[in-house]
């Protein structure tokens, strides 16, 4: 079955289940759409006016003053939520802590969370325990995977459920994360134009999966009981996806990823504003997803992925369903944008509107509540301590509201070019491990790669012996606020290591060099560039993560299936177009045409050899 006819055959399920089921959104103690708060509020006003009335024309005055402050509070509505909301909000927001002076970001928004190490599913799992459950968090796909595969379409929390209701509540949280390409820190600069045109939009700089898996405390349930049923519940996830990493996270990796998907430094305080987050140098703001319900299936399965590719510096969306109770399944939609300030965030936010309205399904934007809106979109298993104010207690939608919604997660990094089907080959340069390259061509090969790179938002370094073949092209190439290095070989410059939003590649065009064995940094790349594949580039070519081959002499390509066991591909290595390259990893060759835009033809000329 192709792609295709299986994404239609999903469609036409979720048609079929839609018809059948027909979702509604179950509202407890409300009539009408009104809150029985409401409702009294109205009858005390009547009955105030009523007394006045009775009890004379100034007692009269004084009634209908304090019933019209009465019914206001009730029923009068400002940006989508009742005035008693706001009201609350207001004195939630008050009472609580908003800045994490300590670093202590687990505090803040989980407050009493106690990670520890627990055996479950025959592997040792990081268990954060607080008074209302305990979570497990696992990661989805292979980060450190150098080449980005197909997407992987991934399972609806709900269908993560356990089908009945004999056991503890359960909540299932998906939480996908991306950082767009070209990165917005490259604003229109060239670079970023010249992968426009690569890409046109369709890949990701980075993506990153998570699930968190949460049962929660019921009466007669022991804390042993509720270990059990999660090391169940992580045991079937690999089911859902066979042939997909599954592993559930250790305690530092998973106090790591809270942090970095909140983009929190502990070196650096964050706070909340009644108006959004500042986490990490980057103002944030979060949004609830609602009317899930008037989903139409084809336009849940693309909803996720275009929100995922909002121009932002990062965007997550946390995807939750459970516990299943009488009237239906809970569920939940929070998405969090990251800007580097208000003007860009107000940008990003705006895009989401329009994407959002495009399917007829609003977003409401958590002032007050971002705190709520935080945790709901980190691997907590939902957002289950502060329940925003759009999501109020008994209000459950029906079962099946996110059926429909099957993310696909993959396809994060560096294009090389295409395949010979016209699909992007995909390259992980940068990944929470250091990567380690070696290119064989020559300069204009390295200075395309590098040029793609500076539109993922990566710094370049470039240590070479030949400035003269450099230096034009880094000032033609150079982005407001940030250039391309050029250093001459053994000369230090003073860098920060790379990050997740701001990785580094550092290029060695010196001439041949030993391998580099020392441990590196994460979110940096090391690309040593030659110009002919000699016996002295065997060492550092065998030790390398990735190789970049451009048309080999015969002598080199026996050179290669030598001493990189490439076998009879090496051969084909002489023959393919100039205008093609061999990526090799682990020993397999991929045929990747470079596929040059008509900037970089302009800036950088024909990518051949010689």
């Amino acid at each position: 079955m192709t792609a295709g006819v299986a994404a239609t055959s999903r469609v036409e399920r979720g048609r079929a289940q839609q018809k059948r089921r027909a979702p509604t959104t179950l509202h407890r103690g409300r009539l009408l759409g009104a809150g029985a708060g409401q409702l009294v509020a109205t009858q005390v006003a009547v009955v105030l006016v009523l007394a006045g009335l009775v009890a004379g024309t100034a007692q009269t005055a004084a009634a209908a003053v304090l019933a019209a402050l009465l019914l206001a509070g009730a029923w009068a509505r400002f940006k989508g939520r009742w005035a008693y909301e706001w009201a609350g909000t207001l004195l939630q927001f008050a009472g609580r802590r908003h800045g994490t002076a300590d670093g202590d970001l687990l505090a803040l928004v989980a407050p009493g969370t106690v990670v520890s190490t627990v055996e479950l599913a025959g592997e040792s799992t990081a268990v954060l325990a607080d008074g209302y459950g305990v979570t497990a968090v696992l990661e989805i796909g292979d980060p450190n995977a150098l080449l980005a595969d197909d997407a992987v379409t991934l399972p609806s929390p709900e269908s993560l459920l356990p089908p009945g209701k004999d056991g503890p509540p359960v909540s299932a949280q998906l939480l996908l994360t991306a950082v767009p390409a070209p990165a917005l820190r490259a604003g229109a600069a060239l670079p970023a134009n010249s992968y426009r045109q690569l890409t046109d939009g369709r890949l990701l700089s980075h993506t990153r999966t998570l699930l968190a898996l949460r049962v929660l405390r019921t009466e007669g349930w022991s804390e042993e009981d509720l270990h059990r049923v999660l090391g169940g519940l992580i045991r079937k996830v690999p089911r859902r996806l066979p042939g997909v990493p599954v592993r559930p996270l250790g305690e530092a990796a998973a106090v790591q990823a809270v942090h970095e998907l909140a983009h929190h430094r502990p070196d650096q305080p964050g706070q909340e504003s009644w108006a959004g987050l500042s986490f990490g140098g980057l103002e944030q703001a979060t949004y609830t997803v609602g009317r899930l319900a008037r989903l139409r299936p084809e336009a849940a399965q693309r909803l996720v992925g275009r929100v995922l590719a909002l121009p932002a510096t990062a965007t997550t969306v946390a995807i939750t369903a459970g516990p299943r109770t009488a009237g239906g399944t809970a569920a939940e939609v929070t998405v969090r944008l990251a800007a580097p300030d208000e003007r860009a965030l107000a940008a990003a936010s705006g895009a989401l509107r329009q994407v959002l309205a495009a399917e007829h399904v609003p977003a409401r934007r958590l002032d007050g509540a971002h705190l709520s809106g935080l945790a709901a979109t980190l691997p907590l298993g939902g957002g289950t301590r502060r329940r925003p104010p759009e999501m109020p207690a008994g209000e459950v939608p029906a079962t099946g509201v996110l059926a429909g919604i099957e993310p696909a997660t993959g396809a994060g990094g560096l294009m090389i070019g295409s395949n010979r089907h016209g699909e992007p080959v995909v390259a992980r340069l940068f990944r929470p491990e250091q990567t380690r390259a070696v290119l064989v061509g020559g300069v204009r090969l390295a200075q395309l790669v590098a040029l793609r790179a500076m539109a993922l938002g990566a710094r370049v370094v470039v240590q070479t012996a030949r400035p003269q073949a450099w230096e034009p092209f880094g000032r033609g190439v150079a982005t407001p606020g940030e250039t391309l290095h050029v250093v001459p070989p053994g000369r230090a410059l003073e860098m920060p290591p790379g990050s997740q939003l701001h990785p580094l590649l550092v290029i060695v065009d010196v001439g041949p060099v030993g391998a580099d064995t020392r441990p590196g940094h994460g979110w940096q790349a090391t690309l040593v560039v030659r110009d002919e594949f000699l016996p002295v580039d065997v060492d550092v070519a065998s030790r390398a993560d990735l190789l970049i081959l451009q048309p080999l002499r015969p002598d080199e390509a026996g050179l290669a299936a030598a001493s990189l066991g490439l076998g009879d591909a090496a051969q084909w290595l002489t023959r393919i177009r100039a205008d093609m390259v061999g990526v090799v990893v682990r020993r397999a060759v991929r045929w990747v045409a470079l596929s040059t835009t008509p900037i970089e033809q302009q800036q950088i000329g024909p990518i051949m050899r010689g």
